[in-house]
């Protein structure tokens, strides 16, 4: 009998196990990345994302080893999203089918409110005129190389100057590390004209796209504030004009033109708050594929997928230097460049 009992007690302890495994399909440890250690006490939620929106499948709290785990994934069906609240900012992993659910690490990091950890990388506007109006797509990437992540509600993520021909009406969309290109509202500030972003950036790069249209005018001069969050160190900004377009005035350059699409590239001179230049005939870089911005006539600041997506992964490209062509190696390689 005694032989038969170990066996079977053995056995039990194997299927109990089994039992686990198959039920905790997902587990891994919250990680301080400021503090380099495990984090207790996070708040963690899986969620699956559909047609009908996020469906949460569970949720759970890091224990004192900083471990968390989840019973009822739903494996093979599309992936799924890990989301952890810590320092009232929101960190996501997203769990393709295709990576591992065991041991899985969630970084989590201390909040500053300090924007001096975090630098503007690119500064771009895109302008593209035509008979009617005047397409405005200002982008900004922000890179934060510190352990900590930058979260200033007073002061924003981003500022940007909004020019009162455009009645109001601005789309904004953010996308931090890793993550997806989400809708967000601006805020007024004390400035005239001047908005807010309020955003987290956490260490990486984050960008930024705001977009809004003005009216037609051939010339135009178009007005501009600096919109730098004070802190924040920030480069220099870069005008975009597409083919058939032309800027001109006392506090821009022009750098060259850009091999791959022809646009021309300028840059900012002027030190001062303020800075306007003249907008010059017609043209765009849109591809016509999607969707007009909003040009209601209801003074609101409205927030939607802006039609930078258009050329965006051209737009990236040039920022980060993708294939050695783009702005990057434009900006690096000019001897305009060298001088301002």
């Amino acid at each position: 009998m005694r032989r038969l009992f170990y066996p079977a007690v053995g056995l039990v302890a194997v299927l109990n196990l089994a039992s686990l495994c198959a039920f905790a399909a997902i587990d891994g440890t919250v990680v301080n990345g400021t503090a380099g250690k495990p984090q207790p006490g996070v708040g963690i939620t899986l969620v699956k994302p559909g047609q009908g929106g996020m469906r949460t499948l569970g949720s759970t709290t890091s224990d004192a080893r900083g471990h968390f785990a989840f019973a009822n994934d739903e494996p093979g069906g599309g992936p799924q999203l890990l989301q952890a609240s810590y320092g009232q900012v929101n960190y996501n992993k997203l769990m393709t089918p295709n990576i591992r659910t065991s041991n899985v690490e969630l970084d989590v990091y201390e909040p500053t409110q300090s924007p001096s950890v975090v630098h503007v990388e690119q500064r771009m506007l895109l302008l593209e005129p035509n008979a009617s109006q005047i397409a405005v797509n200002e982008t900004l990437i922000v890179q934060n190389q510190s352990k900590q992540t930058y979260n200033n509600e007073a002061l924003g993520g981003m500022r940007f100057y909004l020019p009162p021909a455009a009645n109001g009406q601005v789309r904004i969309s953010a996308q931090g590390p890793q993550g997806m290109p989400l809708p967000r509202t601006a805020e007024k500030t004390s400035e005239t004209d001047i908005f807010k972003v309020a955003f987290p950036i956490k260490p990486g790069a984050t960008e930024f796209q705001v977009t809004y249209v003005l009216p037609a005018g051939s010339p135009f001069t178009f007005r501009g504030r600096d919109t730098s969050i004070k802190g924040m160190v920030t480069g220099p900004l870069r005008l975009i004009a597409p083919p058939g377009v032309t800027l001109a005035g006392k506090d821009i350059q022009q750098l060259g033109t850009e091999p791959k699409t022809q646009a021309s590239v300028y840059t900012l001179t002027s030190r001062g708050a303020a800075f306007s230049f003249d907008i010059a005939g017609t043209g765009t870089l849109h591809n016509g594929s999607d969707e007009s911005p909003d040009t209601s006539d209801s003074p609101q600041v409205t927030e939607g997928r802006p039609r930078i997506y258009a050329h965006l992964p051209w737009l990236i490209g040039l920022a980060f230097g993708i294939l050695g062509v783009g702005l990057v190696v434009l900006f690096r390689t000019s001897p305009a460049q060298s001088r301002s």
